[in-house]
C-alpha cells in the first residue's frame, strides 16, 4: 500500500526545487548587473588582454584610413 504522505512529499521536493532555482536565477542575474554596473563606472578592468598590436594590425588600420 502506498503512503498517503508520499504526494505531500513529492510536492515539497519539487517546490524546495523550484524555490532554489529561483534563487540560484536571481543570484546570476544580480553578478550581471553588477558587472555592469562596474563596467559604466569606467573601473579598472583585470588587465585581460583582447589582442596584440603587431605589424599586420598596424597596416591593416593604416589601409583603413587610407
Amino acid at each position: 500500500m502506498q503512503n498517503r504522505d508520499e504526494p505531500k512529499e513529492r510536492r515539497s521536493f519539487l517546490k524546495g526545487m523550484l524555490a532554489g532555482s529561483l534563487a540560484l536565477a536571481g543570484l546570476a542575474s544580480g553578478t550581471r548587473k553588477g558587472r555592469a554596473s562596474q563596467a559604466e563606472e569606467g573601473e579598472a578592468h583585470s588587465g585581460e588582454i583582447l589582442y596584440r598590436e603587431t605589424e599586420e594590425f598596424r597596416r591593416y588600420y593604416q589601409s583603413l584610413r587610407d
